[in-house]
């Protein structure tokens, strides 16, 4: 869809082909979802952050995608995938900018838990 809208100023024939086999593939996903699951409040529950980006894979402006996913206990609470803000000139560069990223969500995240008097294990990434 992101290619797709980078076009919706002027669509193509060949764009509007593209979107109507993008709504046929999600018709047939309409029950799928997110599943949550039950948490025992025995213990803390596990924060953990997992990241990863892939390099120069716009191949328009040759940007990174980054991606997270945060999790709480055994549930996804938080994620996103986005195109970086700069060209890198490594992978490696690539996964750095994905890990601060990812970095600055945490503390975020930490303090609603704090108020909402949740409690959870210090952050990691996996």
């Amino acid at each position: 869809m992101n290619k797709v809208y980078q076009f919706i100023a002027r669509p193509l024939d060949s764009h509007w082909i593209v979107v109507k086999r993008i709504l046929r593939n999600l018709t047939g996903t309409l029950f799928h979802g997110l599943h949550f699951q039950p948490a025992s409040f025995d213990h803390p529950l596990s924060l953990k952050a997992s990241c990863d980006a892939d390099w120069a894979s716009d191949v328009d402006g040759r940007r990174s995608t980054s991606g997270a996913a945060i999790f709480l206990g055994p549930n996804l609470i938080s994620w996103s995938s986005r195109k970086q803000q700069a060209t890198t000139w490594s992978s490696v560069e690539a996964k750095y900018r994905s890990l601060a990223k990812t970095s600055t969500e945490l503390p975020r995240i930490s303090t609603l838990l704090t108020k909402l008097q949740i409690s959870f294990t210090t952050p990691v990434f996996l």
